[in-house]
């Protein structure tokens, strides 16, 4: 399926939708997503210690609102963890590589200086996005880390973000616009 990289912010009200991605993961996307097999009730508890107003979660949706990508980053003093997984239908469409730019700009935008990923070795999309972007990789008993340094934030960044997140809040009111068209249509 065919759909822009266009991340949105996620928020409280999107928990639900956000577990319904990670449950949508078979159990391999799950282990190479979460270091380890997971089953349903974890990923609940996961999905609810989730810290909205403090993380940055970032989705891509497709046309029906669904979370065709997602990218968590939890921060922890100056630096933060960037968990990132993509539905299968959607990969080869270069939405993990919009995730990752729009979460270390979020990033950057709040003083961090650096955030890093931790996965398995095996994990080749993981480790191909995290050289793409830069990250200084090592790796070690079957997992690996990467680990890249943020620039300061500039007026240009904060801009930037800005204009980015108007512009998907923009798309996304226009995609409830049309689901809503749709359903009273008769056509949803």
């Amino acid at each position: 399926m065919n759909i822009a990289p266009l991340p949105v912010r996620l928020r409280e009200h999107d928990r639900e939708a956000l577990l319904e991605h990670f449950l949508a993961l078979d159990t391999e996307d799950r282990r190479l997503r979460f270091g380890s097999p997971i089953p349903d009730e974890a990923l609940g508890r996961y999905v609810e210690r989730i810290d909205f107003a403090d993380h940055g979660v970032f989705a891509v949706q497709d046309d029906r609102l669904r979370i065709a990508a997602a990218v968590h980053v939890a921060r922890t003093g100056q630096s933060a963890e960037l968990g990132l997984s993509v539905l299968p239908g959607y990969r080869g469409a270069h939405l993990g590589s919009a995730l990752f730019a729009r979460a270390v700009m979020y990033l950057r935008n709040r003083g961090m200086s650096e955030v890093y990923v931790h996965c398995l070795s095996e994990n080749a999309t993981m480790m191909h996005l995290a050289r793409k972007n830069g990250m200084r990789l090592t790796s070690g008993g079957g997992e690996s880390d990467g680990r890249l340094a943020i620039e300061p934030a500039t007026p240009h960044t904060h801009l930037v973000e800005w204009m980015q997140d108007q512009q998907a809040h923009a798309v996304q009111a226009l995609r409830h616009h049309a689901r809503f068209s749709r359903a009273l249509l008769g056509l949803a």
